[in-house]
């Protein structure tokens, strides 16, 4: 990535001005970690976001609002009835990379390493996008390929807004890697909604060993309206994924991280539901 010049807006108007000026020659920039896995090398101009007013995270009714800038550090460490993604979060890198990175970056352009798209495809999240008008895309279109292809000319990710689990939900999350700060073999993530012993919906998804994030449809009509057991939901994670492409990951065959997305997942259900059982008692 080359940079040429910086910038340092002071506010959220300032900096979309910037963005629709300066056009593809413009570069959001916030915690800036990843740049240096970005192959670009036309000159590019950085806007930082930082003191613009993006983070911090709120909750409103039911939902959680994430400033696009807060960093993941934050996350991990808020604490809050209903919230979870400082189970994702803490499994991010290292505590350093922790500390600089932030939500919006890990979202914006999608690695394969990526943690947050698995996690935020199975919450249901929104992303609020805010240029010359504001509006709100589900991450279910929002990753459905590279996000970047949703941002007009002077638009930027401000919030994430992510449901508050109720009574009756359960999350799992589960991230394989090779060592503690290593990138991502295989993401799998899960809501599961609880209407006494049947499930009602459950949301599952993947990201790492797989081509882009994307759900397991097969592994949730699997399970809708099915009386819950480990033996059920572990089932449907290995029999589900049939129409999942896997790709090699950290040296693995692509064989090695089906068979592990089976598994990986049926654990990440199982969780979901215990957890479900916990918040309706």
């Amino acid at each position: 990535m080359k940079i040429t010049d910086f910038k340092i807006p002071t506010r959220l108007d300032e900096a979309l001005a910037l963005l629709r000026v300066l056009g593809p020659a413009g570069l959001p920039v916030a915690g800036a970690t990843s740049l240096v896995f970005i192959p670009e090398d036309e000159p590019k101009t950085a806007v930082d976001l930082n003191r613009i007013g993006l983070d911090g995270i709120r909750r409103d009714n039911g939902t959680f609002r994430i400033g696009a800038t807060t960093r993941v550090a934050a996350l991990q460490k808020h604490a809050a009835p209903g919230w979870v993604l400082n189970r994702v979060a803490q499994m991010l890198a290292s505590q350093q990379i922790r500390n600089e990175s932030t939500l919006g970056g890990n979202i914006c352009r999608v690695f394969p390493w990526a943690d947050f798209p698995a996690a935020l495809l199975a919450l249901g999240a929104v992303m609020v996008l805010q240029g010359e008008t504001t509006r709100e895309v589900p991450a279910d279109e929002f990753f459905s390929a590279q996000p970047a292809r949703l941002f007009r000319s002077g638009e930027l990710l401000t919030q994430v807004c992510v449901p508050a689990l109720s009574p009756g939900l359960g999350f799992g999350y589960r991230k394989v890697r090779q060592t503690a700060t290593g990138f991502s073999m295989l993401t799998a993530a899960a809501l599961l909604q609880l209407d006494g012993a049947t499930i009602r919906s459950v949301r599952a998804a993947m990201s790492g060993g797989v081509p882009f994030p994307a759900r397991c449809p097969g592994v949730e009509g699997a399970l809708a309206g099915k009386k819950a057991s480990e033996g059920l939901l572990r089932e449907a994670a290995l029999n589900g994924l049939a129409g999942l492409k896997f790709k090699e990951a950290e040296g693995m065959s692509t064989a090695y991280i089906g068979r592990l997305a089976g598994v990986t997942l049926g654990d990440v259900l199982v969780e979901a539901w215990t957890q479900a059982k916990e918040q309706a008692s």
